[in-house]
């Protein structure tokens, strides 16, 4: 008897052994199973703070705190508000791809001189160079303006009449007029030893320079009329390239503040000092209050020139953005439109 009690003992043991195992299987498999939902969690929860993005359901799993991400949920919060603030100022990536590239007029580097065009500046390779440098923005997509006949140059004029202020830039006002973004002025010279194109971008609201670009290529003597045009579009091709990155590069900062409008708006009302300058302060505070960013040109007793950048979600065209302005000065004048193009609000205040 006393020698089965061992073997008893032992069978009994090997049995609890064979019961249990499955279980421990089982808890084997659990705990595997909660650590690779914690590792997926986990890894979410870093995709989510890198990208910044993603959809209301997965953010709030990844914010949810646990032992593995409370440190995240910190940033992950920071993240959000940074994204909200900016939403709230600025275009969303969607407005901008909307709005697209930039509309550019080309145009020789002229002025006005008494009321008219002075041509006596303009190089007799200004149509080979306008020509190539059309030629290489419409290759890139871009939508070129030009001035085309005495008729669209006499309604420049007048608009330079109708714009106070404004420098005698017929580039400049040239843009204005047709409704272009940016424009681009253009300078060719000639010798015996090289071609060279000098080529600068300018912001049409304000005519502020972006950049310009200088190129040369050699000319060896030549003097006939075709190596002369291929030399100037070889040297307006190795320009270009510099010059539109300079463009693009205003173009995506800019875009990210929103539309922008010229308004010019022409005061005939008579105020005394003390009126023009609580005008002027409630025009200022109403404008700044509905757009994302307002940027005086000129202010004076008789004329306001003004940037607006409008949120390209909120205002779809310059008709809706004189609407808004209607709205905004109708408590302390009253306003009249002259005109409207694309870019361009024209307006009296009475």
């Amino acid at each position: 008897m006393r020698h089965l009690i061992p073997s008893l003992c032992l069978a009994l043991l090997l049995a609890e052994t064979a019961c249990s195992a499955p279980h421990a299987v089982k808890r084997n498999d659990s705990d595997n199973r909660q650590k690779a939902a914690a590792t997926r969690q986990r890894a979410e929860s870093a995709y989510n703070e890198l990208d910044g993005f993603g959809t209301s359901a997965t953010n709030s799993t990844a914010n949810t705190p646990t032992a593995f991400n409370t440190g995240a949920t910190t940033a992950s919060q920071k993240i959000a508000a940074a994204n909200d603030a900016v939403t709230e100022t600025y275009a969303n990536a969607s407005a901008v791809q909307d709005i697209g590239q930039p509309v550019i007029m080309v145009s020789p580097n002229l002025s006005t001189k008494d009321g008219v065009p002075d041509l006596s500046s303009e190089s007799p390779y200004s149509r080979t160079t306008a020509e190539a440098i059309n030629g290489y923005l419409t290759k890139k997509n871009y939508e070129v303006k030009s001035v085309d006949g005495q008729a669209e140059l006499n309604g420049i004029l007048q608009m330079q009449s109708d714009i106070a202020n404004t420098e005698d830039d017929l580039s400049y006002l040239a843009s204005v007029a047709l409704d272009a973004d940016i424009y681009i002025k253009y300078t060719p010279e000639v010798t015996n030893d090289e071609v060279s194109v000098e080529v600068s971008a300018y912001e049409t609201s304000t005519a502020r320079l972006l950049g310009s670009q200088t190129a040369v290529v050699r000319n060896n003597g030549h003097t006939s009329k075709i190596n002369i045009n291929s030399n100037i579009g070889a040297a307006v091709r190795k320009a270009m390239p510099g010059l539109e990155q300079k463009i693009l590069g205003y173009w995506k900062t800019d875009l990210a503040k929103g539309t922008q409008y010229k308004v010019v708006a022409n005061i005939k009302g008579e105020y005394s000092d003390s009126q023009t300058e609580d005008l002027h302060d409630a025009i200022m505070k109403g404008l700044k209050s509905n757009f994302n960013s307002v940027k005086v040109n000129v202010m004076t007793a008789k004329t306001l020139d003004f940037v607006i950048y409008a949120n390209p979600l909120k205002y779809k065209d310059s008709q809706e953005v004189y609407a808004k302005i209607r709205q905004i000065f109708k408590p302390i004048a009253e306003t009249k439109k002259n005109n409207i193009t694309r870019k361009l609000i024209l307006m009296e205040l009475n």
